[in-house]
């Protein structure tokens, strides 16, 4: 089995858009509005090749219980500074599952939208002697 898609259904698309835009550099290209779905709906871009989509959830509907994506970042503890910069509230910082590659961190962008960031890099805090890539 191979997972062909992932889809994020957020009451502020636009919020999403700007944040993972400027955090990873996807671009978002509308589609399917002249068709029987006739929802706001995106297309997410990593360069040419589309890689999710993104809808607009109806106005005063519950959110939808989802998926929570990873994405691999090399240095976690910048990738969560970024991200809050962009305006994103951490919902966990650095944690160690155990083993050699096991870290993460959860964080909650500005559409309500909570993403994982997964790392097999060591801390590199300042008192950890692994160096900056």
């Amino acid at each position: 089995m191979s997972i062909v898609w992932w889809e994020v259904e957020t009451p502020a698309p636009e919020a999403f858009q700007a944040f993972h835009g400027a955090m990873w550099g996807w671009t978002f290209r509308p589609a399917f509005a002249d068709t029987e779905l006739g929802a706001d709906y995106w297309i997410v871009h990593d360069g040419e090749s589309g890689i999710g989509g993104l809808q607009r959830g109806l106005p005063g509907a519950d959110p939808r219980a989802g998926v929570r994506l990873y994405v691999l970042v090399e240095d976690l503890e910048a990738a969560i500074e970024r991200a809050v910069t962009l305006g994103a509230t951490v919902e966990r910082a650095r944690t160690e599952l155990g083993g050699d590659d096991r870290w993460f961190g959860v964080v909650t962008d500005p559409g309500g939208v909570s993403f994982g960031l997964w790392t097999a890099e060591p801390s590199r805090s300042a008192a950890d002697p692994v160096s900056r890539s």
